[in-house]
């Protein structure tokens, strides 16, 4: 849905452009590959956000339902390390071998 609105937006733009500013034809071509690139730019950044999101959900998931994760060589489970929110990091509890350590949970596999 937001990615219909923007793309009316962009249609209106061109369109104001083409009609009613005495832009030269290589002017125009160049706003538009300009538009193109920022527009691209930033769809991407969205589709790799989500990538994101969804495997530290995921990992997140999975060390609830006690799976022991493999994170930079290391088993992570509930009885070692513990999950911050906030962080979306694994934390080693206190009279583990890895009291303290931190790992993020998008270095999970």
């Amino acid at each position: 849905m937001g990615y219909l609105l923007w793309f009316g937006i962009v249609v209106l733009l061109f369109a104001w452009m083409h009609y009613f500013t005495e832009l030269g034809t290589k002017q125009k071509n160049l706003i538009s590959a300009v538009l193109t690139l920022i527009i691209s730019g930033a769809i991407a950044y969205n589709i790799a956000a989500d990538r994101d999101r969804e495997k530290v959900i995921r990992v997140e998931q999975q060390y609830r339902s006690g799976e022991t994760l493999m994170c930079r060589g290391i088993e992570v489970n509930v009885t070692t390390f513990d999950y911050s929110v906030g962080t979306q990091s694994f934390v080693g509890l206190k009279e583990t071998k890895h009291y303290q350590q931190i790992i993020n949970a998008r270095e999970c596999e």
